[in-house]
């Protein structure tokens, strides 16, 4: 057994036997440096995209004495509708807090802001084809955000992870489209994507529509926002076109959009895409737990990198702090 790995081990040997034991083993291979505000050369824009930047600082390996920091895989957040910010122009906790779990589990974190720069704070309330900010853009976000990780020297290229919610996870299936031109033209794509309760609508419509890697999608039974029928239609139709594609669905019984929030659930009034102009949102405990467990057990799978934390103990990690570190 190696020194990195049987440090490893033997962190996970802590864990086991107590939670805050295992956050003071945590620091022996990676630590969680303060968030650092970037910006992002976008190709073909006028303006960088801004992203929160929560980098890990990372041992070094134990055959280089030293001399080098070990690459580690890095997890993308996309916000919804929504955007990343609060009504303050904060970042939004829920960001905080997912940095703190995958910096627990020894991954980086980052969260562009695709709607601050194009003059948008939300297109919740927005029709579709009213709005200025579409999935496209922010697909072309995703890669200009993949270029800039991959000449980080503690980020593996190898080992670019993509999560979004609602918007960002619509998003999302966009970045793992196979069939479409401009992903293809990419020189480095991610592992795997991962959606919250994305509308499948989209991609559902498109007759060329494969996956160009990995993808899980969870949703909610009762979603009157972005509907899980569409997102098993879509499924279905992926697996028919690709008979072998790892296109995994979870669909939470008894659940709304925003079901993995903590917030109780109400009716939204003014939302864009729906019928009625209203949506049910809202977490539920139960579906909040499972998708947690199904999205590390997924992020480990396709990083190859196993977990440190129970679910359990993951869940009790405090958010990391707010204030910013200079760029790196």
């Amino acid at each position: 057994m190696g020194a990195v790995s049987g440090l490893a081990h033997r962190a996970r040997l802590r864990c086991r036997a107590g939670f805050a034991a295992c956050l003071l083993g945590a620091s022996s291979l990676v630590t969680p440096a303060a968030l650092a505000q970037v910006q992002i050369p976008l190709p073909q824009a006028a303006f960088t995209l801004p992203a929160y930047w929560f980098k890990l600082e990372a041992a070094p390996r134990a055959n280089d004495a030293g001399s080098a920091l070990e690459r580690r895989p890095v997890v993308i957040g996309l916000h919804g509708c929504g955007g990343a910010l609060d009504t303050k122009g904060q970042l939004n906790p829920i960001w905080r807090r997912y940095a703190a779990y995958f910096a627990a589990e020894r991954m980086h974190f980052v969260v562009p802001d695709s709607f601050s720069p194009r003059g948008v704070q939300s297109v919740c309330a927005t029709p579709s084809r009213q709005r200025t900010v579409h999935e496209t853009d922010r697909r072309e976000d995703v890669f200009a955000a993949i270029a800039w990780l991959a000449e980080q020297p503690s980020v593996d290229p190898s080992r670019i992870f993509v999560l979004g919610w609602s918007h960002g996870g619509q998003t999302a299936l966009l970045v793992a489209d196979a069939s479409d031109s401009f992903v293809k033209a990419q020189k480095i794509r991610p592992k795997a994507v991962a959606a919250f309760y994305p509308g499948c609508d989209q991609p559902l419509k498109m007759w060329t529509y494969q996956l160009e890697a990995p993808l899980l999608v969870m949703i909610g039974e009762l979603d009157d926002w972005t509907r899980a029928d569409t997102c098993a239609g879509l499924r279905d139709k992926v697996k028919r076109g690709q008979p072998g594609a790892p296109f995994e669905l979870e669909i939470y019984l008894g659940s709304y959009h925003g079901f993995d929030g903590l917030g109780p659930v109400r009716t939204m009034e003014n939302v864009g895409n729906t019928k009625s102009g209203k949506a049910t949102v809202g977490g539920n405990p139960a579906a909040q737990k499972a998708s947690h467990a199904r999205l590390f057990e997924f992020v480990a799978a396709q990083t190859a990198e196993p977990l440190r934390l129970s679910h359990e103990e993951r869940l009790k990690v405090k958010p990391l702090p707010l204030p910013l570190a200079a760029p790196p």
